[in-house]
């Protein structure tokens, strides 16, 4: 018998409802979760160890941002599936984000759609 795979996902978000819903949908979808509030603290699952397939990363948050949180995540040398969200309409923001070590990017709100397609390039 085959067991599936069960995939992990880190949430990193300063704000709780959004936070809530994508831990809602990847929860009902069969990830295992863990949340950071900022960037700090997501950096900081990966340096004690922590592995994640995919990291939802928001890009305006306290303490340490989602540009800086991934650039020092790539530093570590992880190969996590990293996504990043946010509400800005800047093009240059976006870029940089991406150019900081992101897989992809999707403008907030998240969607049942956008999550879905995400959870697709870990199942496929």
């Amino acid at each position: 018998m085959v067991t599936p795979k069960i995939f992990t996902a880190l949430i990193v978000g300063d704000d709780s409802t959004n936070r809530a819903n994508n831990k809602k949908y990847l929860g009902k979808n069969g990830f295992e979760i863990v949340v950071a509030k900022n960037g700090e603290e997501a950096v900081e699952y990966f340096q004690v160890g922590y592995k994640f397939d995919l990291v939802l990363m928001d890009m305006e948050m306290p303490v340490m941002d989602g540009l800086q949180a991934t650039r020092e995540i790539r530093a570590l040398g992880v190969r996590s599936l990293i996504i990043g969200m946010s509400s800005t309409s800047s093009q240059v923001k976006i870029q940089e984000f991406v150019n900081a070590g992101l897989d992809a990017y999707y403008p907030k709100p998240m969607n049942m759609a956008k999550l879905a397609a995400i959870v697709g390039c870990l199942t496929n």
